[in-house]
């Protein structure tokens, strides 16, 4: 057999050898390569275990923030609507008391009103009475001093209703 043909037929030195360069290889390897590989390894696995820790922290942290920014936003909302109502009810007791106020100052100006004209009715009815009274007094002071023909009457008369006409004039 020729130089091909011997690594097709197996011989009993060459297989020995091999199995021996096999393992002496496989020990090299393991000596030298395998545990820094493995340690590499580890060290990756760990690094990506701490990676995924991290992000599951952070996701956890997350939600909860989501969380806690929804329940303060549904305080504020709580707290606005109050705010809102309680605005609502204190623009409504101040119309009230606005309200309130204005009609006690119409009736108080309403009353004063009434009071002014009955003062001025009285004032003007104790002037007209005067003025009658000193009508009266005059026409009685001209009867006693003219004598009574029907010409002296009339003109009398007329007198008379030109002065309560001249007293109701005045202020």
């Amino acid at each position: 057999m020729e130089g091909g043909s011997q690594f097709l037929s197996p011989q009993p030195g060459t297989i020995i050898w091999t199995l021996i360069t096999f393992g002496i290889l496989v020990a090299g390897l393991r000596a030298f390569a395998w545990k820094p590989i493995l340690g590499l390894l580890e060290e990756r696995e760990k690094a990506i275990q701490g990676s995924l820790d991290e992000a599951r922290k952070a996701r956890e942290e997350a939600e909860r923030h989501l969380a806690e920014s929804r329940e303060a936003m549904k305080k504020a909302r709580q707290e606005m609507a109050g705010v809102i109502e309680k605005g609502q009810r204190e623009a409504e007791r101040l119309r009230q008391e606005i309200m309130s106020k204005a009609q006690g100052e119409a009736d108080e100006a309403r009353r004063r009103g009434i009071e002014e004209i009955e003062r001025q009715k009285r004032a003007a009815i104790a002037e007209l009475r005067s003025a009658a009274v000193d009508l009266a007094v005059q026409a009685a002071s001209r009867i006693v001093q003219s004598s009574m023909d029907e010409k002296t009457q009339k003109k009398l008369a007329s007198d008379f209703l030109a002065g309560i006409a001249d007293a109701s004039r005045r202020p």
